[in-house]
């Protein structure tokens, strides 16, 4: 029996071949996925300038330093923002990541972590599966040892081209410290230009902070102020402080002395808030206004001291957390108590406060990126802070700058009421003997004459009996306007006492300096003085007399007994006169 084909079969062939190819490709794709999703993700470097390591990059963390082959296989967390801040801990962390070169050329790149401060990095790099090149780098050794030379733990590889290379790197401390898995990755060559504006930016500061460090030690040795001394020694130990932190301290100070680098951090911290604390009490002067937090800091200093000792003596956790708590003193303390100190008077404490308001920010956002696991930046919080301890020196400078000019002002102030009347505002006798010294200077040079006025008012007593002492004063002071309406700011014009004046001041002659007293006489006695309605004419009589002219040099206590004998002459003769010494022949 012939077996018939069903109808439009023939037709329906060419629909099933299209879907059986479209099958097989499907299946082609699904296993080749399959295949790469056993494969670790990467990183694509053919391009890549620079970038901090992250997911695909993942991170391991373990109790004991475990070696390569215990961590190969464990199950990696992907290494994210949120995972880069671990706080305070002494355990093992492990990075791995694979960098795919596509391009067609070698591939040389730099890993270096973020901090100066890391104990411990070693890295095992494998090229296309290859066995393991190890890179073991550690700041406990010189720092020649290390494979590149540079102030953080760093080294340097090659991924071929078209290859790949997978790496793994071990980070740990010797002690407890604060751990950021923030790892740089950097194309070689852009890792060398890094490297020139890295150093031009650090040498910038530091060569600021030297700078300011001179003029605070030269202004200590002009002025003999302590104050600045102890700013030039905060600006020494926050720079040392900063060196130490960064890593050119070790780099270039002791580079073979591994235990000041690891062992001395603390104890720049400490010392750094030690100075801090005693040029606050010398510039805000804390022992008068604030003795009780003078005293507090006083005790505070003493227990740094103490821990300082600890740690030389190889304690190292207690020392630990009282050098990250007395950072945090002078950012719960400082900028309060400059504020405090503005409010009690002290204007250039605005200063002082505002300084230490911009560093405690730095500071409470690297002490939280160190304890905690709060902030996803890393410890990049230290670079804001260290530019901020740069602002605070400025502000502080200008604080003290601040403070020296409102000291002059204070002891010009101290001058005018040592050398002034209150009354009239004039000068005194003391001012009066200034003054003749510099005329007596500006006369060798110029050879102006310099003369004497003695004035006195003329029945000052009637006046006060008759109108009261008040009246008295206000008479006073109007002859006191009157004088400095007539008196130059070289010459000097001064209450004696009571109702008695002079004025010292340069004339080309005899004649103009009697001119000058008879104005001055005639318009005081022109126009009276109204008082409560009360109109008081008053007059005034003076003697002149020459005190350094080509003829004549004499001294300040002559010149005013020839001028006094003068007034008497004219007070005995008429009064309301001026009269001009006669010497005897």
């Amino acid at each position: 029996m012939q077996r018939r084909t069903p109808p439009g079969w023939k037709n329906a062939c060419p629909s099933f071949k299209v879907a059986k190819w479209a099958l097989a490709l499907l299946l082609l794709w699904l296993s080749s996925a399959l295949v790469k999703a056993g494969e670790p993700d990467s990183i694509e470097i053919g391009t890549l300038q620079h970038q901090l390591l992250r997911a695909p990059a993942s991170y391991l963390v373990t109790d004991t330093r475990s070696s390569l082959t215990e961590v190969i296989g464990r199950d990696f967390q992907p290494l994210t923002d949120r995972s880069v801040n671990q706080g305070i801990s002494s355990r093992t962390y492990w990075i791995h990541v694979r960098l795919q070169n596509s391009s067609h050329q070698d591939r040389r790149w730099v890993m270096h972590h973020e901090t100066a401060y890391l104990d411990n990095v070693t890295a095992y790099v494998m090229d296309d599966g290859k066995s393991p090149h190890t890179i073991a780098m550690t700041d406990r050794g010189p720092f020649d040892a290390r494979p590149l030379d540079y102030r953080k733990l760093a080294f340097a590889h090659t991924t071929p081209a078209g290859g790949w290379s997978d790496v793994y790197l071990r980070l740990d401390y010797d002690k407890a410290d604060s751990v950021s898995l923030n790892v740089h990755f950097w194309e070689h060559q852009a890792f060398v230009q890094r490297l020139h504006k890295e150093y031009l930016l650090f040498g910038s500061y530091f060569g600021m902070i030297l700078a300011l460090c001179l003029i605070a030690l030269l202004f200590a040795l002009v002025m003999r102020e302590s104050t600045y001394l102890y700013y030039a020694l905060f600006l020494i130990i926050s720079g040392a402080m900063w060196a130490q932190i960064n890593g050119f301290a070790y780099q270039y100070l002791f580079p073979h002395l591994p235990y000041w680098h690891n062992e001395g951090c603390h104890i720049s911290y400490l010392l750094f808030v030690i100075v801090t604390f005693q040029f606050t009490r010398r510039f805000l002067h804390t022992s008068e206004y604030f003795p009780r937090i003078d005293r507090l800091m006083y005790g505070l200093q003493a227990v740094m001291i103490l821990a300082i000792g600890l740690r030389l003596l190889g304690d190292y956790d207690v020392v630990l957390h009282i050098a990250y708590g007395s950072l945090t003193l002078p950012l719960l303390l400082l900028p309060a108590l400059g504020w405090f100190a503005y409010r009690k008077g002290l204007v250039y404490a605005r200063w002082f406060a505002l300084a230490w308001l911009i560093y405690s920010l730095g500071l409470v956002i690297s002490l939280v990126s160190a304890y905690t696991k709060l902030l996803p930046w890393g410890m990049d919080a230290l670079i804001y802070t260290q530019i901020g301890s740069l602002l605070e020196s400025l502000f502080l400078l200008v604080a003290l700058g601040e403070r020296l000019r409102s000291r002059e002002e204070d002891r010009r102030q101290a001058l005018r009421l040592a050398n002034h009347d209150p009354l009239t505002q004039l000068g005194n006798r003391r001012l009066l003997a200034q003054q003749y010294d510099l005329m007596a200077r500006r006369f060798e040079s110029d050879g102006v004459p310099v003369f004497l006025l003695m004035i006195d008012l003329d029945h000052f007593k009637a006046l006060n009996d008759t109108y009261g002492h008040l009246a008295g004063d206000h008479i006073l002071q109007k002859l006191g306007g009157l004088l400095r309406q007539y008196c130059q700011d070289s010459d000097a014009c001064v209450r004696l006492g009571g109702e008695e004046f002079a004025m010292l001041f340069q004339a080309r002659d005899q004649q103009a300096a009697l001119d000058t007293a008879e104005r001055i006489r005639q318009a005081f006695c022109r126009i009276p003085t109204v008082y409560r309605d009360q109109r008081i004419v008053h007059t005034l009589s003076i003697g002149l007399t020459p005190v350094l002219t080509a003829e004549h040099q004499l001294s300040l206590q002559e010149a005013m007994i020839q001028a006094d004998e003068a007034l008497y002459q004219g007070k005995v003769s008429s009064r309301n006169c001026t009269t001009v010494y006669q010497t005897a022949t």
